[in-house]
């Protein structure tokens, strides 16, 4: 909306700004290099809105006056459809508290931004139009910022492509050796949580193969059978991919069954993976039936504004396309270690 005073800092500024600045917000403070590429003055006015980086990288936080960050939220959900967006709750002001203070903190909104690797890429895209922009910029500036910026400043931008191939190697790639444990990050609209494999298997640029160990007790998720002590399991993620198989065996090779976790596609880094989990999954029973599992979890995250329709319609179609894909045969084969 115009009018709105936006801030915006970190390794997404340009991209974000050239999003806020095309649906007429005005761009505060804006850095020297934010100014030269958009030709825009210096301008102290305070803002209403601040958007910097996440420690992590993987997103933004949007904070400020609560009008004026909902409308920035929503240009932000227009142009990136399948980014995260998470209300965060604020400091309530104490019971009875009356003044400026109280007045304050209740007129103030903040929400923590979510951005899998399709939105880094979108990102990449519409950064691309102001600037040259290498192949993976946002993803790899998550990693090694400085070490982006120096490529770019060095390499013309014809050779973009062979440079972020080169960079890719260098700061991710080769820390996946054979035998190395991984943390694996499964982000959530609420929650996550985080898990450890061991390399089994690696094809750069194609599939990331983990075994993981499992203890005696309990049940597998959608699968509803027991664990026993020496089960065990693989858990193959593909860089291009929105669903991830996880296989699992009883101790003598025995499978169990297997589900195909629907998310986004993952993206690794030098000391582990991340993905965005969409809730739905896959099951693929030993006798050979196969399930829809968790889409009314889906739909809950939708009508509380967690996850997007364009989101959850492209989750869904990916797990029809799965169902279709392990009944004609074309997935679901054993992938060799």
């Amino acid at each position: 909306m115009a009018g709105i005073r936006v801030k915006v800092r970190g390794i997404y500024a340009t991209a974000i700004t050239g999003i806020l600045l095309e649906r007429g917000f005005e761009i505060v403070c804006p850095s020297e290099l934010i100014q030269a590429r958009f030709d825009l003055p210096p301008n102290d006015q305070p803002e209403e809105v601040l958007v910097v980086d996440r420690r992590d990288k993987q997103g933004v936080l949007v904070e400020g006056v609560k009008g004026a960050v909902e409308e920035t939220v929503a240009a932000l959900r227009e142009a990136l459809p399948y980014a995260i967006f998470i209300p965060l709750e604020l400091k309530k002001p104490k019971k009875g508290s009356t003044g400026l203070f109280a007045a304050l903190l209740g007129a103030k909104a903040k929400y923590l931004a979510e951005f899998p690797r399709p939105v880094k890429e979108a990102l990449d895209g519409i950064r691309a139009k102001y600037v040259p922009t290498l192949p993976g910029h946002h993803y790899l500036k998550a990693i090694d910022s400085a070490r982006v910026d120096e490529v770019e400043g060095s390499v013309p931008p014809g050779e973009f492509p062979a440079a972020a191939a080169r960079l890719l190697e260098e700061l991710v790639y080769r820390h996946f050796t054979e035998g190395k444990e991984v943390e694996v990050q499964h982000a959530k609209a609420s929650g996550g949580f985080s898990w450890r494999g061991v390399v089994a298997k690696f094809v750069p640029g194609e599939v990331l193969v983990l075994e993981r160990k499992f203890r005696a007790g309990g049940t597998y998720d959608s699968l509803d059978l027991p664990k026993f002590e020496g089960d065990h399991g693989t858990v193959e993620l593909y860089e291009g991919h929105w669903w991830g198989r996880r296989r699992y065996f009883r101790a003598d090779g025995t499978v169990i069954g297997e589900i195909y976790n629907i998310h986004t596609p993952p993206e690794l880094y030098p000391d582990g993976v991340r993905y965005f989990d969409l809730e739905v999954d896959v099951v693929h029973h030993a006798n050979g039936e196969v399930e829809v599992v968790d889409g009314e979890v889906l739909a809950r995250k939708v009508e509380a504004g967690l996850i997007s329709e364009a989101l959850a319609d492209r989750a869904m179609e990916e797990a029809r396309r799965v169902v279709e894909g392990l009944k004609r045969g074309e997935i679901g084969s054993p992938t060799p270690i």
